[in-house]
């Protein structure tokens, strides 16, 4: 009987402690700003009305980004060279891309048009498969490259997990649903996570044209990528 209460007890201390680490910080809004009825947009419905409570009647920790410098200081918004991105709502620090010009380049681990196969050497963190390591072009040569050089100051950089992809799409957007105002030469082709779909072979990746999450193979063609660091001592989300 002890030993069925100690479970119990266990059991209660750990939902407590995953429902705050789920809500270690604030969730970014969706973007979403129109409101439907069964068929058509509809203007928003207010409290007691048909349809009232679907996401655009709500706006809540609206996205919020600020330009950053090679050395990690702020930029105002109208600034025309910067190099990362902070996420004013989750304190992600995003790599920014460059050179959008179909033209791959490897020694630039900016460059927009660069595509890597998913490696993480790394059992504990891996998902149980490793992937598919290449030649300088797998996403472990990629993370390290911009470790090594000590990108914006830091040597923390890594991939981002599928929900902090999901957090800097604007669902209001179509066609290509990151804010290129911030986010410039960004593809709409699916970037991939480090996040390890329920088969181990594959990873989740995130659509930014349609905004949309899937899966790819860990064996797959080489894909985009995007890195990410925490501005905070954690990410809100792992």
């Amino acid at each position: 009987m002890k030993q069925h209460h100690k479970i119990i007890f266990l059991t209660i201390i750990l939902v407590i402690f995953t429902s705050f680490s789920l809500f270690a910080w604030p969730i970014p809004d969706s973007g979403l700003t129109k409101c439907y009825n069964d068929t058509e947009e509809i203007p928003c419905p207010s409290p007691g009305d048909a349809f009232y409570g679907q996401d655009g009647n709500y706006s809540i920790n609206s996205q919020s980004y600020t330009k950053l410098d090679a050395n990690g200081n702020d930029l105002p918004d109208t600034a025309t060279d910067w190099v990362m991105v902070r996420d004013n709502v989750t304190s992600l620090i995003w790599e920014v891309k460059q050179n959008k010009d179909a033209v791959q380049n490897y020694s630039n681990p900016h460059d927009a048009d660069n595509g890597y196969t998913w490696y993480d050497s790394d059992p504990e963190t891996n998902g149980g498969d490793a992937g598919k390591s290449g030649d300088g072009n797998d996403t472990e040569d990629f993370i390290n490259a911009l470790n090594a050089e000590g990108f914006g100051g830091h040597n923390d950089w890594r991939l981002p997990t599928i929900r902090e992809l999901g957090s800097i799409v604007d669902s209001e957007r179509f066609f290509s649903v990151m804010d290129d105002e911030y986010f410039p030469n960004t593809h709409v082709s699916p970037y991939l996570s480090s996040t390890t779909y329920f088969k181990r072979s594959n990873v989740w990746d995130m659509d930014f044209e349609s905004g949309n999450d899937g899966w790819a193979s860990k064996y797959s063609g080489i894909t985009s990528v995007r890195a990410v660091r925490d501005g905070r001592s954690r990410s809100f989300d792992h």
